[in-house]
């Protein structure tokens, strides 16, 4: 026997031993081993085989089929256990998260089952969060929680006890995990399943407050009444409720707690008495801990919430309650709080808990002033939400009715114009809600939260239209229900994120409102511009990263409005696009009108010309021209050879399309250049090829980018450029490997981008593979022609396309990054001769180091609220800018505006 006839009959032994543990059905099973055989013979798995293993029966498992016991009724899914699943293969639940994101990319899984996945290991990222509060807020309730194992009862008859604190901690954890159970599609989202949490705590005390169990509860806990220690001291008809209490001890928000307890938690606990699973006082839910109610509860409980895992696939939530559940959760070493707070750190309220700082937002967003546990960011950004509306109802305020009436808008034209496409777009928000089973006051609570927010919002973007250009009536802006729609749209997106509705995270609220990204993107910016100083780091962030998310690839997929547009014209270099004199606050470097994102079709008055007439784009390789060395005739996303585009760039007055291509352009050039930082690519030569050909193939083999990532092509054109430019006494050559590494540690990406790259969509089946096929099978056939003018006798490298400065660098604008309007003071990079001085007699030039020396040569320049400290001296000496404060609102703003630090 061959050592590979050995090897296969040993795994496929192991597999059957395992399917007969798990009692796995004859259908599952020949699925795992059929998929697990097909990925042995392809790929090398490194590692233990049982840890594949478990990643093929899990698969094989929840796409299985079983039928129930009522007739025409199936679950999905077979009801294997997953936490028993693991620890029959020894694999901890995050290494199974790493090694089902590798197989399900080896086995080009579909991509609603990776969102199960996905949503999977956001659940268990929060319940980890989760359980770490619960803790504490345990002990500061109850008291003698020891670290001994709850002991288990002999089946012999025995004297009832009262529960211990132990038990109790243990029933009270499951009992939450079990009313958790009941909310499954909003289960993951992290605000309301803790202010959950406290309604659960809440009800505990409750039980053991009016049994009187003086032996359990905590005599120093705040919420007990004043004088329940005295001797006089008589009960209650009703317990106290200690929401508050818990909301003031750790970062829960009190009005959103009682709503979840009143019109969630209350009614979940109603139908458990009703059904029997909870007994004791169904009337006023109290006595679950009495004797001879609390044993019965506790195995009631625990079958419930076994049955609901095996139903749904997930893992157990009592894994956190093991003696062994560092282990279980962890690594098989011992402890693993680091991996799990990465865990915690990569998921969180809306898909991350407190995610990285995209990297076009960097330079905006200053230092946080203390760090933020995810509950307490998302209560925070959530607060704030709450407190910048607190005034506001869901209909045109006054001033936005006057302003109407000062511009002749009349009240049936705001009644058809506004209020009822609002109305219909709430009960668009309605519906959504619904199908996560929300309550009906949550439900309403929520629209009511989107609808006062988009009249805020809406006031604020038609007050500075109005103040920019008069002359344009707002009939032109209220005719257009899809400008109107995104502003709508985006309130909704801050609203979602602000709550932490992970179900309904980006771009889900696109298909609520059925919008294209194309649209949506356009009126980011100008709801960061009303809202910026009143919301949450946090949701300003957020915003960033979903404009970077709609930009390198939403936008780009096949039946996006962008392809319409570039029907009629090309694609325009970025040289065209940029603007010279832009002054720059925090991320918003576009001064356009929201008549020049959504340009009506009768506004030709109201086009905005955005460039002078001496700015003139640089000769570049990217002009095509008549000579023999032409260019590849460019390629569809099947190989098919497609006509050109003509050669012309959109006429001015598109100021839609040039804003798009603008904000792209500086998007690809920060990633651009933060990829050849991190591969050790410092050249600006070097930089300026890569750029060039990234550029061209955005201008002229376009449909490369469609349904795919900027990311992809972008690691394409390092690749390329680096290939060629090799040479013994330039050691630029990077592989794909080195290129793929630096990628991952860049902030916010995902390695699905490199490991599933369409190549082709033949029949309409589309075709994916890696980023390595991709480039052999497309990029190349498309681009070899255009890279191989960098090399040999064909180099020209004199008519390189001019690197754009990247968006936030102070360099992107020749006076410098303005960081504060009253004095005007801006930072421009240090230059090797200081440039002339400005005719203007008050306008003065410091340069500074980074760090502060006082000496005899100091100086002090005092200008409204800020101080510099200068250390005059040559070129190679400067001095330091310190911040002086005269009030908290003054120090507020400064620290935004000059904040270039995560």
């Amino acid at each position: 026997m061959s050592n590979q006839e050995e090897s296969d009959e040993n795994w496929i032994a192991a597999m059957d031993d395992l399917c007969s543990q798990l009692n796995v059905d004859p259908g599952a099973t020949k699925k795992s081993k059929d998929s697990f055989a097909e990925i042995k013979r392809n790929f090398t798995l490194e590692g233990d085989s049982l840890h594949w293993m478990a990643c093929a029966l899990y698969v094989a498992c929840r796409t299985s089929i079983t039928p129930t016991v009522e007739s025409g009724k199936a679950v999905k899914g077979n009801c294997v256990s997953l936490t028993r699943l693991l620890r029959l293969c020894n694999i901890s639940l995050i290494q199974f998260f790493t090694k089902i994101k590798n197989w399900m990319d080896m086995t080009l899984m579909p991509s609603d089952f990776k969102d199960k996945i996905s949503r999977l290991e956001h659940k268990f990222a929060v319940s980890t969060i989760l359980f770490r509060k619960f803790q504490p807020l345990f002990q500061e309730i109850f008291m003698g929680l020891t670290n001994e194992p709850v002991k288990i009862k002999s089946s012999k008859k025995h004297k009832l006890q009262p529960c211990s604190t132990n038990a109790l901690f243990n029933f009270t954890w499951c009992l939450y995990i079990s009313v958790k159970g009941e909310f499954h599609n909003s289960a993951d989202d992290l605000v309301d399943m803790y202010h959950l949490l406290l309604s659960c705590l809440d009800f505990m005390y409750a039980n053991a407050f009016m049994a009187d169990r003086r032996d359990i509860l905590n005599p120093n806990f705040r919420g007990l009444p004043s004088d329940w220690s005295e001797d006089d001291y008589e009960q209650p008809n009703h317990p106290p409720c200690i929401i508050s209490v818990l909301c003031e001890l750790k970062d829960g928000l009190a009005v959103q707690a009682r709503t979840m307890k009143d019109y969630s938690w209350n009614r979940v606990i109603k139908l458990f008495f009703e059904k029997g699973i909870l007994n004791g006082d169904s009337e006023d839910h109290l006595g679950v801990l009495d004797i001879g109610n609390f044993d019965v509860n506790v195995k009631s409980l625990n079958n419930l919430y076994e049955t609901y895992v095996l139903s749904v696939g997930e893992f157990d939530e009592r894994i956190f309650l093991g003696d062994h559940a560092q282990e279980h959760i962890g690594t098989i070493k011992k402890v693993s709080d680091t991996e799990i707070s990465q865990v915690i750190a990569n998921f969180g309220p809306s898909n991350k808990g407190c995610p990285d700082t995209p990297l076009t937002g960097r330079r905006y967003l200053g230092r946080r002033a203390e760090e933020l546990t995810p509950v307490s960011e998302a209560n925070n950004s959530l607060a704030r939400l709450a407190s910048f509306l607190r005034q506001s109802k869901p209909q045109p305020s006054a001033c936005l009715m006057k302003l109407f009436a000062e511009c002749g808008v009349s009240d049936e034209t705001i009644t058809k114009k506004v209020i009822e496409p609002c109305n219909t777009w709430m009960e668009q928000f309605a519906e959504s809600l619904l199908e996560n089973q929300c309550s009906s006051e949550t439900i309403a609570y929520r629209c009511n939260m989107v609808t006062c927010l988009y009249y805020k919002v809406f006031e604020h973007i038609l007050r500075e239209e109005h103040r920019k250009k008069p002359q344009v009536s707002l009939q032109v802006l209220l005719s257009q229900e899809t400008y109107q729609l995104t502003v709508y749209a985006c309130c909704t997106e801050v609203v979602l994120h602000s709550y932490g509705v992970h179900s309904l995270r980006f771009p889900r609220v696109l298909q609520i409102y059925n919008l294209s990204a194309f649209h949506f993107y356009k009126i980011i910016e100008l709801v960061v511009k009303a809202v910026v100083e009143k919301l949450s780091r946090d949701v300003i962030k957020h915003l960033n990263a979903v404009e970077e998310q709609v930009l390198e690839s939403l936008v780009w997929t096949a039946d996006s409005p962008l392809w319409d547009q570039l029907d009629n014209t090309s694609v325009p270099p970025s040289a065209k696009v940029t603007i010279p004199e832009s002054p720059l606050r925090r991320g918003i470097h576009s001064p356009m009108s929201t008549v020049d994102r959504y340009p009506p079709l009768m506004a030709d008055q109201a086009k905005k010309q955005l460039f002078k007439d001496n700015v003139k784009p640089g000769q570049s390789l990217l002009v095509q021209t008549n000579t023999k060395n032409e260019t590849s005739p460019p390629t569809s996303s099947n190989g098919e050879i497609t006509p050109k585009t003509p050669n012309t760039t959109p006429k001015k007055n598109n100021n839609s399309l040039m804003l798009f291509f603008r904000k792209f352009y500086s998007l690809a050039v920060v990633r651009m250049n933060d990829l050849c930082m991190r591969l050790r690519l410092t050249d600006d030569e070097l930089k300026r090829k890569i750029w060039t050909c990234l550029e061209y193939s955005i201008m002229h083999q376009t449909q490369l980018m469609m349904d795919r990532h900027l990311d992809q092509i972008l690691m394409c054109a390092v690749y390329v450029i680096c290939k060629v430019s090799n040479s013994p006494t330039n050691q630029v050559e990077r592989t794909f490997t080195d290129i793929m590494r630096c990628y991952r540690a860049r902030p916010l990406a995902d390695n699905h981008v490199y490991r599933s790259v369409l190549i082709n969509t033949k029949e309409g089946s589309p075709e994916r593979g890696d980023l390595i096929n991709f480039y052999n099978r497309v990029y190349v056939q498309c681009m070899q022609n255009f890279a191989l003018r960098f090399t040999g006798r064909n180099r020209d490298e004199s008519s390189l396309s001019p690197l754009p400065a990247a968006r936030g660098d102070a360099t992107y604008s020749p006076g410098g990054q303005r960081v504060s309007g009253a004095p005007q003071l801006s930072v421009k990079t240090l230059t090797a001769s200081p440039p002339p001085p400005p005719p203007h007699k008050h306008h003065l030039t410091y340069r500074f180091s980074r760090r502060f020396t006082r000496n005899k040569h100091a100086r002090v320049v005092r200008s409204g609220r800020i101080e510099a400290s200068v250390r005059n001296g040559g070129s190679g000496e400067a001095g330091s800018l310190r911040k002086c404060w005269s009030s908290p609102e003054a120090a507020g703003t400064c620290q935004r505006s000059t904040g270039f630090v995560r």
